[in-house]
């Protein structure tokens, strides 16, 4: 599925509102969620279900919207739910199935060696000692054969394992990923955070804020277009992260505004890491993309705040929000 933009996400939504008002369905998320599915055409059912009620001149009002959003929205979720179910159910049941068989092998290999151990003589002729010796050989093959083969299916097994756990990592990283900068996004900010407060939670121990944003990224956009401003914002991302050691927390909190956190670090380190960071994006180059000429030199402002680890963190970005704020105003390009 090709990626959905905001403007074709805005489009989709101008054009289900009217429908909705039409049929006087409230705008709640399960009722929007069918008309955006519907104008989308990304759920075929679903769109032919409404298709064939609007052609029959029948009102899908909330109810009928409701019944949809259980049965085409909410039933493929679970659909998900029991495949994912099923393969782990299957996966189990191989496993049982094969220590099951290789149990089976094994006491049969029991038996026949009780049996061979009754025939046993002094006296025994040489013609019996080669069918015994024979006997022997082939339940030692069989045995041989039963364990190659829980042998093999053990190791898929714990192949399809690691792919899941690889899978299921990759899931977690992506939920606290900025997919544009690879930096962390708030979920990850906050992960973070929160880790830093499991291994310091000592009051004593002081700790920098800085909120970060692109001076007039705006004028970026409108001089440049969007897929240029994305590329500062690459950039700067890139800046920032390369200037992080240790255990600073980078993220992108979105937009053109980026949070940083040094641990352990009173104000005034925070301020000179700060001015750092701002003299390293003040000397970059850019250039234009079409003509290739320098452009004006991209800047950023930078609010510090102080802080302990026990504070609420809405407190203290307040704090480093309203410090950018007077960098903003003061005439943009400081700390």
């Amino acid at each position: 599925m090709s990626e959905v933009t905001v403007e074709t996400s805005s489009e989709r939504l101008r054009m289900a509102l009217p429908l909705m008002a039409k049929n006087k369905v409230p705008v709640t998320p399960e009722n929007y969620w069918v008309w955006y599915q519907y104008i989308s055409g990304e759920n075929l059912e679903l769109k032919e279900t409404i298709d064939r009620l609007l052609a029959q001149n029948k009102p899908v009002d909330e109810v009928i919207s409701q019944a949809l959003f259980r049965r085409y929205i909410e039933a493929a979720d679970h659909a998900v739910l029991s495949k994912a179910e099923g393969s782990i159910r299957k996966l189990v049941d191989g496993m049982s199935s094969s220590l099951q068989s290789a149990d089976s092998e094994v006491s049969r290999y029991e038996a026949s060696l009780d049996e061979c151990f009754e025939e046993l003589s002094d006296d025994m002729s040489a013609d019996h000692m080669k069918n015994l010796i024979r006997a022997l050989t082939e339940s030692t093959k069989r045995m041989h054969e039963g364990s190659a083969s829980l042998h093999t299916h053990l190791e898929q097994s714990r192949e399809e394992v690691k792919l899941l756990k690889q899978e299921l990592r990759h899931a977690k990283t992506m939920a606290k990923t900025d997919p544009m900068t690879g930096l962390a996004n708030r979920v990850g900010f906050k992960e973070s955070l929160d880790e830093l407060r499991s291994q310091q939670d000592a009051e004593s121990v002081r700790h920098s804020l800085l909120i970060a944003d692109i001076d007039k990224f705006k004028n970026v956009n409108d001089t440049y277009g969007h897929v240029f401003g994305d590329k500062i914002i690459k950039v700067v991302a890139n800046a920032l992260d390369n200037l992080a050691k240790g255990k600073d927390i980078v993220a992108r909190f979105g937009g053109e505004e980026f949070i940083v956190v040094l641990p352990e670090t009173g104000i005034k380190g925070g301020l000179t890491v700060s001015e750092s960071i701002r003299k390293n994006i003040e000397s970059g180059r850019i250039y234009n993309p079409k003509t290739k000429q320098e452009i004006e030199r991209m800047t950023i402002s930078i609010g510090v705040t102080e802080f302990n680890i026990n504070e609420q963190i809405e407190a203290v970005i307040e704090r480093a929000d309203a410090a950018l704020y007077r960098a903003k105003e003061g005439g943009r390009n400081r700390v």
